[in-house]
């Protein structure tokens, strides 16, 4: 045992208290304290201060590098990654602690770095690379990197199914406006058609309006016709009756000629007898001789004029014969004329009927005309915003594509060769057209 004086003891155990304040951080230093012990207390005093130097220089040592690790971890937490603890120190526990936090924040950078840069790949539309799953063994990180892969697989899906959609919209998109163009360009040439044919069906319906009157005005000709013809054939009779009424007088005055005839043939015989009677009596008889011959000259120029009277009544009778056949004649062909205006005025009658109904039905026709026009027109319109909407489809779809083109992403060409609109074996279809 030391002997050890009061003031000895009391220097030794302050200095032992100071170094466990030190210890338990109720000093922030032990400051050098002079040792005035004495012999073997000054040696007890001496180690004293040396332990609490050398715990004090640890304490320090291990400060600095509390302190790196104090900012590392909150930089770290601060999502920063990048700080290293640089310090090393005697105590290997503290050593092998910083360089577990240096690895960890090593490879959380390191990682991070990773998903950072698949995140802006995916960002630039390059979904083609993955996170390796094996570089955490579990845990928040690990659940990370495979939410982030399993975000890049329904990505990637989400964009194959739109990209196949897309290319299916341009190429249906691309057919839809080349009918609807198409539709587009009839309906309107089939309204200019309408137009023409409605304008050609009024002009029908005037002409045929104008061939009705004119049809009607035939049939009131043709009952005209009729009427003069009933008044032809009425005159035609009574010429007839005229000509058998000069027959009768003609044959009267052949039947007077034949009397007068007679007579100067009598008269003449008488004369004949009378010269004869004349001469007889010589010359007592002379001047009725001469009256004689003056009586047979009377009765020779009486039977002359009345065989020139026969000839002309025969000549007469031949004519009035010839009349009377050309009056018949001219009946019949009145008759005949008369049943040929009734055909012709019966056929009149049905073209009149017909005309109406053609006109009736070309008025029908017309109005019909008038609502397909206004229909087509209608069709027209709406052909033509069919036409703009697939247009504005078509460059929907033209841009869906390009835009997904840009995108990267696995299964992208198989799709393009397969799906694309301008790939002549899309589903194998058009090959076997051509």
């Amino acid at each position: 045992m030391f002997s050890i004086k009061n003031n000895d003891q009391d220097s030794l155990l302050e200095a032992l208290d100071k170094i466990e304040m030190y210890i338990n951080d109720d000093l922030n230093k032990i400051n050098e304290q002079n040792n005035t012990c004495r012999k073997k207390n000054y040696l007890l005093m001496n180690k004293i201060l040396k332990i609490s130097e050398l715990i004090q220089a640890k304490q320090n040592e291990d400060l600095l590098i509390y302190g790196e690790i104090m900012l590392c971890t909150e930089k770290l937490s601060d999502g920063f990654t990048e700080d290293r603890i640089t310090k090393t120190t005697s105590n290997n526990k503290l050593n092998y602690i910083a360089k577990s936090i240096n690895t960890m924040s090593e490879k959380l950078q390191k990682s991070l770095q990773v998903v950072d840069e698949r995140l802006e790949e995916y960002a630039n539309q390059n979904f083609l690379n993955s996170i390796d799953e094996n570089m955490f063994r579990g845990g928040d990180l690990k659940k990370l990197t495979l939410g982030i892969n399993s975000l890049k697989e329904e990505i990637t899906e989400q964009l194959k199914t739109t990209y196949r959609t897309s290319l299916v919209l341009q190429k249906e998109s691309a057919r839809l406006l080349e009918n609807s163009t198409q539709l587009s360009t009839s309906t309107t040439q089939q309204v200019a058609s309408l137009e023409e044919v409605s304008a050609t069906s009024e002009e029908i319906s005037n002409s045929t309006s104008s061939n009705t009157e004119l049809v009607i005005k035939m049939s009131n000709y043709a009952h005209t016709v009729k009427e003069s013809i009933a008044k032809g054939m009425d005159l035609a009779s009574q010429t007839v009756k005229s000509i058998d009424d000069i027959n009768e007088s003609t044959k009267a005055v052949q039947d007077a000629i034949s009397i007068i005839d007679q007579i100067a043939f009598q008269t003449n015989i008488l004369s004949l007898n009378a010269a004869v009677e004349a001469a007889t009596a010589g010359e007592a008889g002379k001047g009725f001789s001469i009256v004689a011959q003056e009586v047979r000259n009377l009765a020779n120029k009486s039977a002359q004029a009345a065989k020139d009277i026969k000839v002309l009544v025969e000549n007469s009778s031949q004519k009035a014969h010839m009349g009377k056949n050309a009056a018949a004649g001219m009946i019949n062909e009145y008759n005949n004329l008369n049943t040929n205006i009734n055909e012709t005025d019966k056929l009149i009658t049905q073209v009149v009927e017909v005309s109406k109904e053609q006109k009736d039905e070309i008025m029908l026709i017309s109005s019909t005309l008038s609502q397909i026009d206004s229909l087509t027109q209608k069709n027209a319109s709406i052909a033509d915003d069919v036409k703009n909407i697939s247009m504005q489809m078509n460059n929907i779809a033209n841009k869906n594509v390009d835009l997904i083109s840009k995108s990267q992403f696995e299964g992208k060409e198989t799709l393009k060769i397969r799906d694309n609109p301008n790939n002549t074996n899309y589903h194998g279809k058009e090959k076997r057209r051509g």
